[in-house]
């Protein structure tokens, strides 16, 4: 898809919109490529300064005629969105691309349908709307939904740039494929317009107000207790979201009240470190990070980048992991690691499937890394079975998943 690792601008004067809510996206994973890993679109402008390359980890949409008005040909370098339509209205979006010379290519369907992903990727579910026209320079390679568009659908090969405004009605759920059919080479803007806007949010009531807690966080050097600055990943304290965060030794955020919070910490020169907190009603919840230096031979147990049972497929929960791992090798370009993957297999000899499904997973990482530009001779990749448990006689769910888990050793820096 013209997409990468969901949405829209509207081609509309800036006076006739109301102020807009912006945000940049969180960083995208592979996993992102694929219509399970869409990220939620909250705003009416979202940034997504990061162009992905590849279709994610599954080839969803391929095998259509070249002059298919609906599909894509098949996903090329694709991200997936949804959203939710805040009125009842008609609603219209802007794909406005970083680079000009890129060539964004786009597709919407109805998201309230049980099992949408799969039946997409069988057929069972058409688009609602569809561009794949070739960027046009004149129009700074803008495309989207416009209200006086005359077609649902625009083929490849020169067409308009815009299809057809969509009349939806308040909650309705829709899901973007976004795609780029050549190596990307910038991200993109998506600006949706509402006409009639939806109304302004109810103000918070004063009670809610006072139902915050501050998130004070401190990084330190393990050895002489000095702070340092550091970059970090906070999963848990937004919805749906991993909040960045760079360059300080002391930062403070305001959240809602119990989160259970994964905060990840990544410096040059040092080992990455994730600290979890568990969620209270305290007005202030204080956090230190405590970072040792990198070395040969030092490791790291990543327990949270879990797997689904019998398969090398990550689970939405591994994200901050992922995106902190990627962190730690781009502030560290010399380092070289070892991926190393385990299996849950309690009560079984390491028997061949299990040395392959966890070679599987360790590949998965070593992917989701040179996808994201880590040079391959840095990384390399092995999978040990279940000869090295956690938790040898699992007694839940979570000491299985446990045992399901990827180790990062360090070989030279």
């Amino acid at each position: 898809m013209k997409l990468a690792r969901i949405l829209f601008l509207l081609v509309v004067a800036a006076s006739a919109l109301p102020a807009l809510a912006q945000r940049t996206a969180a960083p995208l994973t592979q996993e992102n490529g694929d219509c399970m890993g869409a990220i939620f679109i909250a705003d009416s402008v979202l940034h997504q300064p990061q162009a992905v390359r590849g279709f994610g980890n599954k080839l969803e949409i391929k095998e259509n005629p070249s002059d298919h008005t609906q599909w894509f040909e098949r996903e090329h370098h694709s991200t997936w969105y949804k959203f939710r339509s805040p009125a009842t209205t008609t609603l219209s979006f802007s794909i406005i691309p970083d680079n000009i010379e890129d060539d964004i290519d786009f597709l919407v369907f109805e998201g309230a349908i049980p099992g949408i992903c799969d039946k997409i990727m069988g057929k069972q579910v058409q688009p609602i709307r569809s561009n794949i026209s070739r960027n046009d320079k004149s129009n700074r390679s803008i495309c989207g939904l416009r209200k006086d568009a005359p077609d649902n659908y625009v083929r490849s090969g020169v067409g308009s740039s815009f299809s057809r405004a969509i009349e939806v009605k308040q909650g309705d759920l829709f899901y973007i494929a976004i795609d780029y059919q050549d190596r990307p080479i910038a991200g993109y803007t998506i600006k949706f317009h509402y006409d009639p806007p939806p109304p302004p949010p109810e103000p918070e009531p004063e009670e809610d107000k006072k139902k915050k807690q501050q998130l004070l966080i401190t990084v330190v050097d393990g050895k002489t207790g000095k702070p340092v600055d550091a970059n970090l990943t906070i999963d848990g304290m937004r919805f749906n979201e991993v909040v960045e965060a760079k360059g300080k030794s002391s930062y403070q955020f305001e959240m809602d009240m119990y989160r259970n919070l994964k905060i990840g910490c990544v410096r040059q020169g040092y080992m990455f470190q994730t600290v979890r907190v568990k969620g209270s009603t305290e007005p202030e919840v204080k956090v230190e990070v405590r970072l040792n230096p990198v070395g040969a031979g030092e490791r790291v147990v990543l327990d949270d980048i879990r797997f689904v049972g019998n398969e090398d497929k990550v689970m939405r929960q591994s994200e901050a992991s992922l995106l902190l791992l990627l962190r730690f090798l781009q502030l560290n370009p010399k380092v070289r690691i070892e991926i190393e993957g385990h299996v849950n297999g309690p009560t079984f000899k390491n028997k061949k499937e299990f040395i392959d499904l966890s070679t599987s997973r360790s590949k998965t990482v070593y992917d989701f890394l040179v996808v994201n530009d880590v040079e391959p001779n840095r990384l390399s990749y092995v999978g040990l079975g279940n000869s090295q448990m956690l938790y040898p006689s699992p007694k839940n769910k979570e000491e299985s998943e446990a045992n399901r888990r990827v180790e990062i050793k360090v070989l030279g820096n």
